[in-house]
């Protein structure tokens, strides 16, 4: 059982430091999507997004995993759990993987604020290529009923 569990343990510290990498990926191509919305570039856009899909859908596996590893050791998927965790690990490397989990969610609250932004971006873009085709008429000219 012991062993089952170390490597439950290990694979869930092993996973935050590959989001770790794949959410400084995504913050990367978050940031060019911002750039690509500022220069009306709709072709590098959709590319841009076709990039951040894979990364996307494997993060969404990663915290699934985590949650089921974190099932799989009797524990509730939550901070407290997470914590338990580290401290059940060797001093040098629960420091390193708490280092590692903080970073996580940094990056993970950082890609949240610029993909707001990023859609706020979005919005103002449909609106002004809504209004270029279909311009509003405002005109002071009487109607014919």
């Amino acid at each position: 059982m012991a062993t089952t569990a170390s490597h439950h343990i290990q694979k869930f510290v092993r996973s935050i430091a590959e989001d770790v990498k794949l959410y400084q990926q995504l913050s990367g191509l978050i940031q060019q999507q911002k750039a690509l919305y500022l220069k009306f570039d709709g072709e590098a856009l959709n590319e841009n997004i076709q990039k951040q899909m894979p990364i996307l859908n494997q993060l969404g596996r990663s915290a699934s995993e985590r949650s089921q590893l974190m099932r799989k050791l009797g524990l509730p998927c939550n901070e407290t759990s997470v914590n338990r965790i580290f401290n059940a690990l060797p001093a040098k490397i629960g420091t390193q993987a708490r280092t590692q989990w903080t970073l996580l969610g940094s990056l993970v609250k950082q890609c949240q604020q610029d993909n707001q932004s990023n859609g706020q971006s979005s919005a103002a873009f449909q609106e002004l290529v809504s209004q270029l085709k279909q311009p509003v008429q405002h005109t002071y000219e009487e109607r014919s009923f």
